[in-house]
């Protein structure tokens, strides 16, 4: 049988580099979000980092697509990740009846989408310049907290607190309800209110609420 060989422990040459590899990717955030991405260069990008351009490429050889790639892959993991991690603490308070679960729901992922402003900036105003590739990889990562919302209905409905129903529409219409809710109140430069949560939980119990005569 073949031995495992222990893990390799990280020089401080390896730590320098994922140290100077996060330096770019979080400048770069940032003049794409302020600027966007085809008015920001090379060169300006390397001037805010204080990097000479070659040790830049040295990291992205791909240069800056490259760079605006992995700045959104990275991103769309982190904030995917941390809404379904967040979506299963919800759903599990199985004891709680559907109406605040909904507004907590709610509530906490406006804040989670809010939290990476400059991501979401990017990704609306850059996204065409992806490969379909690309984007199918993105969208990967996105259906996650869907499939969360679509089970967790389907839960709720055999236990009697709502109709059955297409879930995977009815989680799609819900999320993709509060993402533009979301977005609109940025643009004005507002959040979400838990009133304003509240009378969309109201909106949607009353969406899925089973026929009287059932």
């Amino acid at each position: 049988m073949e031995s495992k060989q222990p893990g390799k422990r990280m020089t401080s040459r390896d730590l320098q580099a994922v140290h100077r590899r996060q330096q770019i990717l979080q400048t770069a955030k940032q003049l794409f979000a302020e600027k966007g991405y085809h008015a920001v260069s090379m060169r300006e990008l390397n001037k805010a980092i204080g990097m000479a351009d070659a040790l830049t490429y040295h990291y992205f050889p791909g240069g800056k697509f490259e760079i605006l790639t992995t700045v959104l892959q990275t991103a769309q993991e982190e904030r995917i990740g941390g809404i379904v991690l967040f979506f299963q603490k919800i759903f599990a308070k199985t004891d709680l009846p559907l109406f605040p679960v909904l507004t907590e729901l709610i509530v906490g992922l406006a804040q989670k989408l809010t939290e990476d402003q400059a991501y979401f900036q990017i990704l609306l105003r850059e996204r065409s310049l992806l490969s379909d590739e690309q984007k199918e990889a993105l969208d990967s990562v996105t259906r996650l907290p869907f499939e969360a919302m679509s089970d967790y209905l389907s839960q709720r409905a055999e236990q009697g607190d709502i109709r059955h129903m297409d879930f995977s529409l009815a989680s799609s219409q819900f999320l993709a309800h509060i993402v533009f809710t979301v977005i609109q109140q940025l643009l004005r430069g507002n959040r979400m209110e838990q009133e304003e949560a509240a009378a969309l939980s109201q909106f949607y119990m009353q969406l899925w609420a089973k026929p009287i005569n059932e």
